[in-house]
């Protein structure tokens, strides 16, 4: 039987490359190459998917992103405003605050 050649396939040439990347960065910890490579990971995986999804569809998105973000501020601007009003500007037929220096008496049984 003859002898094959060694087949090098694409993915042992990245492992090399990838091998040979990580020799070089020796002075980064184990920690920030793989939070590194996990960036260019999440970079190339968010290329792929846009690639995917038609331009109309993802200006309309944004959109949809920034209408609904400017609706919860609305809400939210709103309860910080009623939550700093004095108590007696906080509105008609709010019942008194149960808190204060008014006296109470209780009878003890």
């Amino acid at each position: 039987m003859a002898e094959q050649e060694p087949i090098i396939t694409e993915a042992m040439e990245e492992a090399v490359e990838s091998e040979e990347e990580m020799l070089r960065d020796e002075k980064e910890s184990v920690l920030e190459a793989f939070m590194r490579y996990q960036c260019e990971a999440a970079r190339e995986a968010r290329m792929a998917l846009e690639a995917l999804i038609p331009e109309g569809t993802r200006s309309h998105g944004k959109a949809a992103k920034r209408a609904f973000r400017k609706a919860f501020k609305v809400v939210l601007q709103d309860l910080a405003r009623r939550i700093e009003l004095p108590e007696e500007e906080k509105g008609p037929g709010r019942p008194p605050s149960t808190t204060g220096k008014a006296k109470v008496k209780v009878e003890v049984s």
